[in-house]
């Protein structure tokens, strides 16, 4: 039923993963008689019901945005590819800390000048503590930051040591200028950066290995510290619309995305690199854990909706199921044609209940922005 629901073109419903869930949450202290009562409390975010003051999307972090100034401050003292993942590793931790600081702050700030008595009396323990929600009265005070731009970062370590340091086709130096200036007047390089290194979401084990370690780093990083309340920080892989805002801020990268382009929506692939097929999309998806990163995980797919048979469906089901027994934690699919967003897009007032996914929501398609509708546009309509 649900697959014919999204064949039909409905962007609902989002498909959980309810084992990965449940053991992402007895990893953080939820006992598992208690681990299957949980919500995703907004978009995909993974909140205990009715015990929790769970912060979710507290911040966002801009993965890439971490690689430019690695690559801007150090560019000197990087000779080989694993100086440059040493150095970024830095820059991930040092910014992971400073959002430990600013939140900390927050939550205590909200200890002594918050308060919430209505909703206290709804969420355990805070009447058998006698304290409030704000106070550290509820069972579980996780903070969530979310992680955006995992495939850009995947797909820009990867150019880099492919067209670096393994075939010497670009100088370090020479490309950190090239995106400084935003590729102007060098649009083969931008092509070849774009084009010709393996890239994340292709089963491709080079590009999935970078993202492999990237998620490993996030993980580990997160979890050396601890709230204010002394409980879990929880990394979370989803970005709602940041992946448009921060890119509309951030710089030509080197995987080949310009200046200003919205970031790769979720943690699948970023627009239009998934050359494989939906199978290959998934496996590369699957390849690190999910269970951490239970403050959120979206994948995102396309199909185009008008090859949607009988058999399509039967194929999608069996590639949810491949992904659900791989530990994906969610998966949320479009069923709809490029020509129909192209269409949309420039006669809105004839496409107004068209509605799509987006980075972890749906939205009405003529709502988005022009470049949030550009993002959609541009992911890979895969055939079944």
């Amino acid at each position: 039923l649900s697959c014919s629901l999204l064949a039909s073109g409905t962007s609902h419903p989002a498909l959980f993963n309810d084992t990965t869930i449940r053991k992402g949450l007895e990893q953080y202290g939820v006992p598992e008689a208690d681990s299957w009562h949980y919500i995703h409390s907004t978009c995909v975010e993974i909140t205990p019901v009715a015990s929790s003051a769970v912060w979710v999307a507290s911040p966002y972090i801009n993965l890439i945005q971490l690689l430019l100034d690695t690559l801007k401050d150090k560019v000197q003292s990087i000779s080989c590819y694993e100086d440059l993942e040493f150095y970024y590793k830095k820059y991930l931790a040092d910014a992971i800390s400073q959002a430990v600081i600013e939140q900390n702050r927050w939550q205590l700030e909200r200890e002594k000048h918050g308060g919430d008595p209505l909703v206290s009396c709804f969420v355990d323990d805070c009447l058998e503590k006698g304290k409030d929600i704000d106070q550290g009265g509820a069972r579980y005070n996780w903070i969530m930051p979310s992680f955006v731009g995992l495939s850009n970062l995947a797909d820009a370590l990867t150019a880099i040591r492919e067209l670096v340091f393994s075939q010497g086709q670009l100088k370090l130096q020479d490309l950190v200028k090239l995106l400084e200036n935003n590729f102007d007047g060098s649009e083969p390089v931008r092509q070849l950066l774009l084009n010709k290194p393996a890239k994340y979401g292709n089963d491709h084990d080079l590009a999935d290995a970078a993202a492999v370690s990237a998620a490993a780093w996030i993980a580990e990083e997160v979890g050396r510290h601890r709230t204010w309340r002394d409980d879990y920080f929880v990394p979370s892989l989803f970005c709602w619309i940041m992946h448009e805002q921060f890119g509309q801020r951030t710089g030509a990268s080197p995987d080949g995305r310009p200046a200003g382009f919205p970031l790769a929506d979720g943690s699948g692939p970023a627009q239009g690199r998934e050359k494989n097929g939906p199978t290959a999309s998934l496996l590369s998806s699957t390849k690190w854990s999910h269970e951490p990163f239970i403050g959120g995980i979206a994948v995102n797919m396309k199909f185009g909706k008008s090859s949607f048979k009988q058999q399509a469906t039967d194929k999608m089901i069996a590639l949810i199921k491949t992904f659900m027994r791989r530990g994906g934690f969610e998966l949320q699919i479009n069923v709809v044609d490029h020509e129909t967003l192209l269409k949309a897009k420039k006669r809105p007032e004839a496409y107004r209940d068209l509605v799509v996914r987006v980075g972890g929501y749906s939205d009405y398609f003529i709502h988005l922005s022009p470049a949030m509708q550009e993002e959609v546009i541009q992911r890979s309509e895969h055939l079944l």
